[in-house]
């Protein structure tokens, strides 16, 4: 009721006839009210003017009257109607200094007219005169609070988003806010008499609003409405009867707030939800939704045992990656992944841990994952082994997301690529390129034959014509003891050098598996030049090793990186010799040089020869697979040497000699290999061995 009478109430300020606040639409802050409603505030303020006039004229001929006249009624009981005349346009303070004003004035006269008279009846007249100017003050001081409560609730009912609609006993509407101007699209004018119903075209439960109307005095519900334009809304109402003093039904207080931008919203995140669930359910690779919040937590421990660092954490407390794994909850998962991990159905999976079924070798994987999830990632992958619920393994990549709205790890994709067949290709692969270059070596050392047999037969025959020398000494007496003894530490000599030649060929033709060392590049560029030793003085070629003592070692596979670099030299040898020219005296016209150095973090190592060069053909095709520049060659030394550097880690590289440096020769070609630093340190033995055998081997001259 406070409602309706504050929108009928008449102040400065508001529209008089439509009780609406003066100013900028709240839905539409520039649209400037109607000019025929507003009321200009220089007439506001000379109407209250006009009032402060006519209320001082007022109470100066009540006063002249109660003084001077000789009525003797009660005639400042007058005074009141000052007191009403400024409440009506006044504020409290104003009111309030009216009263104080008329009752001093009152007073006034009583003392110029009955001072000389103080009869009982003037008494009287004074103190009714007094209570009536009182009572006055009081009661225009509360109505005006009530009238400012009620301005105040109609500025807010103006303010408000919502629509706010008043309507009769008939439908008949009968206010019509700014939030209803602006979603409903008619003005106040244009709404107030009309219909509501018919004029909005409401649909709604119609018997049950009246049932909840009469039984509780309010409904709550939604209703559909269509907007002048045309456009139908969704709305959330609320409606509130009004009833008059006897407790009839006047109409209805009704505030709305528009649904359909949320429906529309709704809907379309429903329709967003089915193409997920749909594209999740019919993936061919496995799919989870996990829940890693109390994994999160577990994390955030290791990271405060790290100091800060949660792979330090997680270092020091292993047990904290199971546990964390653990955590994990599936939500929701699709037919491949039940597939994937040979459960019987999705239920067997739902609720537990896939991520705590990893197997030992992919804890630096998971670790990898929570460390960078934990670092803010939102997409992490990793590779690694997990078991299945009927006890094998399978390797999958691993693709871990976190939605952009999931802060706490409550909704983590977890997606899985089954990759079992293609590691076990990939290890069928690796295990016919070992074969594959052990086949090689086995060529290389073929075409060795004549060098290995020279190396072999030199010691054996060294030892029998010592052996028979030592013999003659014993049969000459016990006095030659010392030239015996020195026969048999030649034959001893000559035995290890055997037995060296032999061991390195064992080494070279022995099928294993690959076996990473520390190398020290020194002894294997010596090792590998004294295995070709025979061929380059047949072919009469200097060969030239270029070695820091300090170079840092590296790590691979000796037989495999050994095998890589006589490749190389066999190739640099033909290419040389296939001169035919001699050897002459400082001419570096048939040599080869062998070159170790360090490069970054890494150790590269070139063979260059001062043969003919790489001819009409790019350098990087030497390395595809059966390309041969050879009459009677395969095509697979390089292509097997590119796989197993790669392998290691490094690359190879072919590139013509620049004719024009200095020292140059013929222009020749150039091929290098790059092999990483080792990390651990060379035993001192091990650099002493390789010391031994660059003295022996590390430069051939002929």
């Amino acid at each position: 009721m406070i409602i309706l009478a504050a929108t009928q109430h008449r102040r400065p300020g508001l529209d008089n006839k439509h009780g609406r606040i003066m100013g900028p639409s709240p839905s539409n802050p520039n649209r400037a009210p109607p000019r025929r409603r507003s009321r200009p505030l220089a007439a506001l303020a000379g109407h209250g003017r006009t009032q402060c006039v006519a209320a001082a004229v007022l109470a100066l001929l009540i006063f002249s009257a109660d003084a001077f006249s000789p009525l003797q009624g009660a005639v400042a009981v007058l005074h009141t109607a000052v007191v009403l005349l400024v409440a009506i346009s006044h504020g409290r303070r104003a009111v309030m200094l009216t009263g104080l004003a008329c009752a001093a004035l009152t007073g006034a006269a009583f003392l110029a007219g009955h001072m000389e008279d103080l009869s009982e009846g003037a008494a009287m007249r004074l103190a009714v005169s007094l209570t009536a100017i009182l009572v006055t003050t009081l009661l225009s001081l509360s109505n005006r609070s009530a009238r400012t409560a009620m301005a105040e609730q109609a500025r807010i009912l103006e303010l408000t988003h919502d629509t706010v609609v008043i309507h009769d006993a008939d439908g008949i509407i009968r206010y019509w806010n700014d939030g209803a101007e602006h979603l409903y699209g008619w003005t106040r004018e244009e709404a107030l008499g009309q219909p509501c119903q018919q004029l909005l075209q409401t649909a709604y439960p119609a018997d049950e609003v009246r049932q909840a109307l009469a039984q509780a005095g309010h409904w709550s519900g939604e209703l559909t409405r269509v907007r002048r334009d045309g456009r139908r809304i969704v709305l959330a109402s609320r409606w509130l009867a009004r009833f008059d003093g006897q407790g009839g039904n006047i109409g209805i207080i009704e505030t709305s707030a528009d649904l359909t931008e949320q429906r529309r919203a709704d809907a379309e995140r429903q329709r967003s939800e089915g193409r997920y669930r749909a594209i999740f359910n019919a993936a061919g690779f496995a799919i989870w939704e996990s829940d890693w919040t109390d994994a999160f937590r577990v994390l955030e421990r290791a990271r405060d045992l790290g100091d800060g660092d949660l792979k330090a954490g997680l270092a020091l407390h292993p047990d904290l990656i199971r546990q964390a794994g653990q955590a994990t909850r599936i939500r929701a998962i699709n037919a491949a992944a039940v597939r994937l991990f040979e459960a019987e159905g999705a239920e067997q999976l739902l609720a537990g841990s896939i991520v705590a079924m990893y197997t030992p070798s992919s804890e630096a994987a998971l670790v990898q994952v929570f460390a960078a999830l934990s670092a803010g990632e939102r997409m992490v992958e990793a590779e690694g082994q997990f078991r299945t619920l009927s006890g094998g393994m399978v390797d999958v990549v691993l693709r871990v997301t976190v939605p952009p709205e999931d802060e706490d790890w409550s909704r983590i994709l977890v997606m899985a690529l089954d990759v079992t067949e293609r590691n076990q290709v990939q290890a069928k692969l690796a295990q016919l390129r070992t074969e594959l270059a052990h086949v090689s070596r086995m060529s290389t050392l073929g075409q060795l034959a004549a060098s290995i047999a020279h190396e072999v037969n030199q010691p054996l025959s060294a030892i029998i014509t010592y052996g028979k020398t030592g013999r003659r000494w014993l049969a000459r007496g016990p006095e030659h003891a010392h030239e015996v003894e020195d026969c048999l530490q030649h034959v001893v000599t000559n035995g290890t050098r055997a037995a060296d030649v032999i061991a390195r060929i064992r080494a070279l033709a022995r099928k294993a598996p690959p076996k990473t060392d520390t190398l020290v590049v020194e002894a294997l560029v010596a090792e590998t030049v004294a295995l070709v030793g025979r061929e380059v003085q047949a072919k009469a070629i200097a060969v030239r090793v270029l070695c820091p003592s300090d170079l840092l070692p590296v790590r691979g596979d000796k037989v495999q990186v050994q095998q890589v670099l006589m490749n190389l030299l066999m190739n640099a040898i033909q290419a040389t010799g296939a001169q035919g020219s001699p050897l002459v005296d400082g001419d570096a016209a048939r040599d080869i040089t062998i070159l170790a150095e360090r490069v970054d973090d890494l150790v590269r190592i070139s063979v260059r020869d001062s043969g003919a060069g790489i001819q009409d053909v790019e350098p990087a095709t030497l390395f595809e697979p059966f390309f041969t520049t050879k009459a009677d060659g395969m095509g697979m030394g390089l292509s097997i040497c590119r796989s197993i550097i790669e392998a290691h880690g490094g690359q190879i590289t072919a590139a013509n000699n620049d004719a024009t440096a200095p020292g140059s020769g013929r222009r020749g070609a150039t091929f290098a290999f790059t092999l990483p630093v080792a990390t651990l340190p060379v035993a001192p033995e091990e650099r002493a061995a390789g010391d031994d055998v660059g003295e022996s081997g590390g430069m051939h001259a002929a």
